[in-house]
């Protein structure tokens, strides 16, 4: 009997950094990078996981790291945002944001904190936003509040989006405190395999790790993930070692995401995140999954069958139709059973 047994140590990373959160870094957010070719079910086997040369890329793109306030630690808890990102609006259609947020700390918030507009994305277009939106009453630990910014549309369509942090009287950042607004206006053609998107947010080195901080717009709401991200510098290629999921949009189809990736880059040095293809854990619902799996794959490609399995196994009983590998196969079932969409989506920037 013929088992393909899964890759639970990959998975239940994945589960795991659910819980994790992201630094909050104060950048300049790079113009969203597509791909506009999905290959729902790819028939070419396993990529190699070594290190590869590849050409160096073409780069545009402007240093997206300025100097940053010291961190004040504190409870920043976000609860909760009026017009959800990727609202669509009519050019110059005026609006209003508000964030509702705790302070889930140990000491009051004095009036002295204001949101700071910290960048925009495309940077020429902050959507009417002032600089600096003060909190406007003091807070005590427990206790929550709403943030409001009334904003206009742009005349362009297009994606826009403004990002804001936390600061305090003394221009310290609040932890965690990150917070944005992402619109689009008019007429906007869905990019990328089933409308999906990444856009770079920062990226800086942290001791001896260069991390990548970007988000992704997702068809819905479930836990899709990156997969086969990978890091281009220097004419060498280099595979995440650690990578976790922002909470505050776990549940939501616009996720954001921190990659941390083996190497020191020298400031101005441009590079290269590729995210090869996003898709949901296998094993949530697995006996569905493979059910639809194996209805699509059987249509798709005559004599290729398996049988589903239990816990611990994805699928027993291959049977291969001519000319297909076990390898072939075997990444098609995968790609079945998770949903799986390919990119690539290219993201280009600048070491801080």
């Amino acid at each position: 009997m013929q088992f393909r047994f899964p890759s639970f140590f990959m998975w239940l990373s994945v589960v795991a950094i659910l819980s994790g959160c992201m630094s909050t870094v104060d950048i300049k957010p790079q113009t969203t990078a597509t791909q506009t070719t999905a290959i729902p079910f790819s028939t070419a086997t396993t990529q190699p996981t070594t290190v590869t040369p590849l050409p160096s890329p073409t780069v545009t793109s402007a240093p997206l790291f300025t100097q940053m306030p010291l961190v004040q630690k504190s409870g920043f808890v976000f609860m909760g945002e009026t017009i959800p990102d990727g609202t669509n609006l009519q050019p110059g259609h005026s609006f209003q944001k508000t964030w509702t947020i705790k302070n889930n700390g140990s000491s009051t918030w004095d009036k002295s904190l204001e949101l700071v507009k910290t960048a925009s994305d495309p940077d020429n277009e902050s959507l009417g936003s002032p600089e600096y939106i003060p909190l406007a009453q003091e807070l005590k630990p427990g206790e929550i509040i709403e943030i409001k910014v009334d904003l206009v549309a742009p005349q362009q369509d297009g994606h826009y989006t403004v990002f804001y942090e936390l600061r305090d009287g003394v221009g310290l950042t609040i932890l965690n405190s990150q917070i944005w607004v992402t619109i689009t206006v008019g007429n906007v053609p869905v990019s990328g395999a089933y409308g999906v998107s990444a856009q770079l947010l920062s990226a800086y080195m942290d001791y001896s790790e260069f991390k990548v901080d970007f988000c992704m717009q997702l068809p819905d709401e479930r836990q899709w993930y990156p997969e086969k991200v990978l890091l281009l510098v220097n004419h060498q290629q280099y595979a995440p070692v650690a990578s976790r999921i922002d909470p505050v949009g776990a549940t939501t189809a616009n996720k954001c995401f921190s990659f941390s990736f083996p190497v020191s880059i020298v400031s101005g040095t441009t590079y290269q995140l590729s995210i090869g293809k996003v898709e949901l854990p296998p094993q949530v619902h697995q006996a569905e999954n493979c059910a639809l799996a194996q209805t699509i794959l059987r249509t798709a490609y005559p004599g290729l069958d398996f049988n589903c399995a239990g816990p611990g196994f994805w699928y027993t009983h291959l049977v291969l139709p001519a000319g297909m590998t076990e390898e072939q196969a075997d990444q098609l079932i995968l790609d079945a059973m998770s949903s799986s969409i390919y990119g690539p989506w290219i993201l280009n920037g600048a070491a801080p």
